[in-house]
């Protein structure tokens, strides 16, 4: 009946006026001339007609009564007792016939909802909470109005009239037990087992009762007390004697007007369950007043001790000693100002605590009472008002040793010594909270990129530990920091006051000293240099951890803010590097408001490039932590105003923070392919088409592109892959087998990072999620049919064809360029794994790649086929050569014998076949490859491609070791040099002469200088100008260069024919110029040495 009581009555008022209505509800059923006949059914034709109108706190005003008077009616019960009832949305009253319809635009100042810009915005979730508040109350109650009938219901069986006229009563033992006796029987043995020690035999007897919970007695069923136990019955039984009654049969005519007396005994009950509830309550606030008690107690103890530790400083370090006691005035005057008789002219009344005591030089040491610090405290608390005075209070709890649970000060201090110098206890303190979803390890990272302090610093260390919750531990802080002080405040030493300041400026009661304090702070060093950049960051970081978002705000950013225009650099790089650090620390709304706008400022108007560089790393961090999406699109253009600045030291700060961390940001948002990945293909692509126009426009043979805007974009766009890769790994199907799967994928096949916060580790939380997401990946794709998803289809559908297509329209002579695409389709695979590349890259290029042969002719040769561009090198180096399996050589090896074979038949340009194998040869491990495809052309019938092999192994000689040369290069010239074809044996010349000038084997050069005295003594070459015109050019640019035995050999040969080659007797026409400039070139490069200057004189005389 307690759930059916009056809701607008006060708690006080339950059990009298309970009773009281109950009484006069009786009375009224004995009054049968006041209440009508037909009372019944006009009752439940007012109800139905209170519902269907919808006055419902009528109708619940008469339910109430009713239920009071023992007259329930059944339409109104179901129909509050339903909570469907009342969520249902409220129907638009039709307008009086002579009014106009109002219309939403027509707003009047009775239909504005002021409630919908109020603060109050949490209502809607308080009334929900209120109604299911509600709906656990009607449904314990009924549960337990279920258990009353159903114990009613036991009793009844119990007790029938057919069991007591029997001999046994209700203790016949041949009846089967009842379900209710069944289960109350099975706890009562169960507990009897465990309680002496059958352990085996009632957990097989619980397994035998799976239905029944023998640990909670309610799940019997009946709302009885637990019975006694076991023994306890068996005892009682064994003792009890049953009397004799003498019964006799008799009748009366009484009504007893059992109906009055059920209500009573109903409304008795309800009574008794009101006096239980009171009573626990009591109960339970006498438990929270003896902790509190005890509490107090401890806090008391703490004091004491405290008082014991400054006696004992005052006798171990009193001409250092900070502390001391304000002095006492007589009984009944209140003590006096310790700032006044420490000399402040500013202090107030009501702002400082008695029990800390201002710093000086040279003051004595008295003990402190704990009731003093009592008094201080409640006074910081009430007489400094509004927010300074809540958090003065903690820090003057920090100071009196008090352990309140309003801040956690140990956690921070532990928090802050880990984060600076390596502590164990990181994970204590949280940052202020935002909604982002970044991992913890990448912002550690970001935070580690970007504010570094060196870890074996003392000044650090002693900063660390200015939160400690411990008085006496600040006190021995600040002796330990004065004697480092003295000697040195007078010189250039300022930054040992750095712990002192803050923890005058943390503990201080006055906001004015706060203020000036942290003004000092700012001021301390004229020009800070980068460790005392450091220490000072570390002091402003560590009072932000202690003061809390809302103090750090009002106090450190108005100091950062008058710096912002000083005139030293050094003060605005301190600035800018502050407000990098202290992001984490302040509220979410001002990182997106003044901090942003702060650095913005600082970044269009210093022209400081370190101080730039700075804001560009303070802007990385920032956007690590903002959780404003408008700003989105502001600190985009930021980001890319920042990549393509003139400074370098701005570019590379934006390439190693900025960039990582809005990548990050666009990623949490699925905007990293939409808004950053398209912008820089977009830009490349544009840049190319400038460059075609304007190549056709001037009708020249080269592209003419800007290589350093070029490689730029590219490099920028090489960064995003790594963010590319996460934002697929995370959003594949496969997802929600991450928690149940240990297997791992083996991580050794991913390039290095250019920076650490772009680790695929650190983006994604750690070594261990990225190996699992990795192996359902490779899982994943490498079946045989698979449903893609979105962002793999944008990188394997959109990116890569643009990509090619951009390639397909470059020139391959720009080395550059080439050895940068390279590198990017290089990292690209490596990234995306071996799956990926071979069913979505590989595919691709190969289709452009592969023509018919009947095609291939005139195309070939004049340079309109992928074989002939820039497609060429990236697809062997970048692609083939990402990954070293057998498989993969065996194909690169195939297209590039395929490709030298094709390109020397057609006699197309080499350039593409050069760029590759320039490309492949800078990996050792293809070195060796590279060499068998040559071999293979050396052996070749065709004679071009005899004379394309040879001019080919110039371009690897220069990155082979000296074994491969003399092993497997020269036995090839040698052969090579013996050819039928002359324009095979013209062919090696070049190569052998830069074997020559620089092999430094004595074996491998005594080959060459052989191969070369033959070329200048055979009879059969005397008259080959084509061979004297190679020799010549291949003498003038390796002579300076080669050995002496070979430079004299050269110089001998231009001695005996510098008449012919001069006069050009016996010559073609066509020859002679090109022979008369290369014996030019010789005598200038060969006759200009020290040891050779007369002999050139000579020549040039004649």
């Amino acid at each position: 009946m307690a759930a059916h009581l009056n809701p607008f009555l006060n708690e006080n008022d339950l059990i009298e006026n309970a009773i009281e209505t109950k009484s006069t509800a009786s009375e009224k059923e004995r009054s049968p001339d006041l209440i009508p006949e037909t009372e019944t059914v006009s009752l439940d034709v007012v109800a139905a007609k209170l519902i269907r109108d919808s006055f419902l706190l009528t109708a619940l005003e008469l339910h109430t009564e009713l239920v009071e008077s023992g007259r329930e009616l059944h339409r109104l019960r179901d129909f509050f007792s339903n909570p469907a009832n009342f969520e249902r949305t409220k129907q638009a009253e039709p307008s009086p016939p002579g009014n106009l319809h109002r219309t939403p635009s027509c707003q009047t100042f009775d239909s504005l909802d002021f409630a919908r810009y109020s603060d109050d915005g949490d209502r809607l979730e308080s009334d929900r909470v209120a109604v299911l508040e509600f709906e656990l109350r009607k449904a314990q109650e009924t549960i337990k109005s279920l258990r009353q009938s159903l114990t009613r219901t036991a009793e009844s069986e119990l007790s029938t009239p057919e069991s007591a006229t029997d001999g046994t009563g209700d203790f016949a033992c041949n009846d089967p037990p009842r379900p209710l006796e069944r289960r109350a029987l099975n706890f009562l043995v169960n507990e009897y087992m465990l309680l002496n020690n059958y352990k085996l035999t009632s957990v097989t007897f619980c397994e035998e009762n799976e239905n029944q919970d023998f640990d909670d007695w309610d799940d019997v069923g009946l709302n009885l007390p637990k019975p006694a136990s076991l023994i306890h019955l068996y005892r009682e039984f064994s003792q009890h004697v049953t009397p004799s009654v003498q019964s006799h049969d008799f009748s009366c005519s009484v009504d007893l007007h059992s109906d009055d007396i059920t209500d009573k005994l109903n409304d008795l009950d309800s009574i008794c369950d009101e006096l239980r509830e009171r009573l626990r309550v009591t109960e339970e606030q006498l438990q929270s007043t003896t902790a509190e008690n005890k509490f107090l107690a401890q806090q008391l103890q703490t004091m004491e001790r405290q008082v014991e530790n400054a006696q004992l400083m005052k006798s171990s370090t009193p001409a250092v000693s900070p502390i001391c006691t304000p002095s006492k005035k007589p009984d009944g005057q209140p003590p006096s100002d310790p700032r006044q008789t420490a000399g402040h002219p500013k202090a107030k009344d009501g702002e400082w605590d008695e029990g800390v005591a201002p710093l000086h030089n040279g003051d004595e040491v008295d003990a402190v009472e704990p009731t003093h610090r009592m008094e201080g405290r409640h006074r910081a608390e009430e007489g400094a008002g509004g927010k300074d005075g809540e958090e003065v209070g903690d820090s003057l709890d920090v100071l009196a040793g008090t352990d309140l649970p309003s801040q956690d000060i140990t956690g921070q201090s532990s928090q802050l010594s880990s984060s600076v110098s390596g502590g164990k206890n990181s994970e204590n303190f949280q940052w202020h909270p935002n909604q982002r979803r970044m991992p913890a390890t990448f912002q550690k990272a970001l935070l580690d990129a970007t504010f570094h302090v060196t870890q074996d610093n003392r000044i650090i260390s002693e900063v660390t530990q200015i939160t400690d919750s411990s008085g006496f531990r600040v006190v021995l802080m600040l002796a330990r920091c004065l004697p480092h002080i003295v000697p040195n405040v007078l010189l250039a030493r300022r930054e040992e006051l750095i712990p002192l300041i803050l923890c005058a400026a943390t503990l201080h009661p006055d906001s004015t000293q706060r203020d000036q304090l942290l003004n000092i702070l700012f001021n301390l060093i004229k020009r800070p240099d980068k460790e005392q950049r450091e220490m000072i960051l570390t002091g402003c970081v560590a009072f932000a951890q202690h003061v809390g978002p809302s103090r750090a705000e009002a106090e450190l950013l108005p100091q950062c803010w008058e710096q912002i225009t000083h005139k030293y650099f050094e003060r605005r790089l301190l600035v800018a590097e502050a407000c990098g650090a202290l992001t984490p620390y302040l509220p979410n709304e001002i990182r997106s408001s003044l901090v942003l706008s702060m650095l913005q400022q600082m970044l269009s108007d210093d022209k400081t490039e370190e101080v730039r560089a700075a804001v560009v790393c303070s802007l990385g961090v920032l956007t690590g932590f903002i959780d404003d999406t408008d700003k989105f699109k502001q600190v985009c253009q930021l980001m890319l105003g920042t990549l393509s600045d003139a400074s370098e030291k701005v570019m590379l700060a934006a390439h190693q923070v900025f960039l990582p961390s809005f990548a990050m940001w666009a990623l949490e948002l699925g905007r990293i392919e939409s808004d950053i990945v398209s912008y820089f293909v977009q830009k490349l692509d544009n840049l190319v088409e400038v460059a075609l126009t304007s190549q056709v426009s001037s009708n020249s043979m080269t592209l003419p592109l800007d290589k350093v805007r070029f490689c730029q974009l590219l490099e920028m766009l090489r960064e995003l892959i790594a963010p590319m890769f996460v934002s697929v790994l995370q959003s594949g199907p496969y997802v929600d087998q991450l928690s149940t799967t240990t297997d791992s994928a083996d991580l050794t096949h991913l390039p290095p990072p250019s920076t650490p916060l772009l680790s695929l580790p650190v983006m994604l939380g750690g070594e261990g999620q990225l190996s699992r997401l990795l192996h359902l990946f490779e899982v994943y794709i490498s079946e045989e049919w698979y449903e893609p998803w979105e962002a793999l289809n944008w990188v394997a559908g959109d990116f890569v064809p643009q990509m090619l297509n951009l390639i397909n329209t470059l020139d391959v002579l720009d080395l550059v360029v080439v050895h940068n695409l390279c590198g990017f389709f290089y990292d690209l695979c490596r990234t995306f794994g071996h799956t990926f590349t071979v069913t979505k890259v590989r595919s691709k290029f190969s289709v452009v790649l592969s023509m018919p042969d009947d095609h291939l002719g005139g195309k070939v040769a004049s340079g309109q086929t992928a074989l002939t561009k820039c497609t060429v090198p990236v697809y062997a180096a970048g692609i083939l050569g990402a990954f070293g399996e057998e498989e993969d050589r065996s194909q690169l090896s195939c297209f590039l014998r395929d490709l030298l074979c094709t390109l020397s038949i057609h006699r197309a340009p080499l350039h593409s076949l050069s760029a590759a194998l320039v490309q492949l040869s800078i990996n050792p491990d293809y070195h060796e490859l590279l060499l068998t495809v040559l071999w293979e052309g050396v052996v070749h019938p065709t004679a071009d491609v005899r004379c394309n092999s040879a001019k080919m192994f110039e371009l690897l000689v220069r990155g082979l070791n000296e074994t491969l040369i003399g092993t497997r290069v020269v036995p090839a010239l040698i052969t090579l040099a013996s050819d039928p074809e002359i324009s095979v044996r013209i062919a090696t010349i070049p190569t052998l002469g830069t074997i020559m000038e620089t092999a430094t084997d004595r074996a491998i050069l005594d080959k060459v200088h052989m191969q070369f005295q033959t070329f200048m003594d055979d009879p059969i070459y005397r008259d080959q100008h084509t061979v004297t015109l190679e020799l010549v050019q291949m003498f003038a640019r390796v002579a300076p260069n080669a050995e002496p035995k070979f430079r004299e050999d050269c110089k001998s040969v231009v001695l005996s024919r510098r008449a012919q080659w001069f006069t050009g007797r016996g010559l073609d026409s066509r020859l002679r110029e090109p022979m008369c400039c290369s014996v030019k070139k010789l005598c200038a490069s060969l006759f200009t040495l020290p040891c050779c200057m007369n002999e050139y004189l000579a020549i040039d005389q004649w």
